[in-house]
């Protein structure tokens, strides 16, 4: 099931207008009071045809942190954007020299998914790191998972280690799930 919702989804994304959905997503969350208050926001970079983030880092009265792959982690890196690099999957990271942070002081956490539930549950593409990111914090930041309207379905049926996320937002809606 996940893997049809998936290639679903990387196809469906072809045919769309990335940026005019992702734009709206973007004025979506900047409404959140949750986003007003959160001072250390940790946000994937975006790539290809995904809701793109790029924007977000050029508010400066927050502090960004963007993931660092390490083996089968995420690391918490300061945002800088004089230092990315290519990854192996060819998404912009920190480069070389980065202090990993206590990923426990993050206010939010903004997650990427191809697909999403409305009982806050996401697919990504499949290797878990933010699953697992997720699941080792002992806060708990608000989590915030962005994706197109059309590819939020009622269920797509997680799985026991998946983490589900307190917000949904799509280009035409703002879902509460566990806040």
């Amino acid at each position: 099931m996940k893997s049809q919702i998936r290639n679903f989804a990387k196809n469906y994304r072809k045919t769309i207008d990335v940026k005019n959905l992702s734009l709206k997503i973007q004025q979506n969350l900047y409404s959140l009071p949750e986003y007003d208050k959160a001072k250390n926001i940790f946000s994937y970079i975006s790539f290809g045809d995904e809701v793109c983030t790029l924007d977000y880092f050029n508010n400066i009265s927050k502090n960004w942190y963007i993931p660092k792959i390490d083996k089968n982690n995420l690391l918490v890196i300061p945002y800088d954007k004089d230092n990315l690099v290519l990854n192996k999957y060819n998404i912009l990271e920190p480069g070389t020299n980065v202090k990993n942070i206590n990923p426990n002081k993050l206010d939010m956490v903004i997650i990427p998914a191809l697909a999403a539930d409305r009982n806050g549950y996401r697919i990504g593409y499949g290797k878990g790191f933010y699953d697992r990111f997720l699941s080792a914090l002992k806060s708990a930041p608000i989590k915030v998972t962005l994706v197109f309207s059309d590819l939020l379905f009622e269920n797509i049926y997680p799985d026991k280690f998946d983490i589900s996320s307190d917000i949904i937002i799509t280009d035409k809606e703002i879902l509460r799930i566990n806040c």
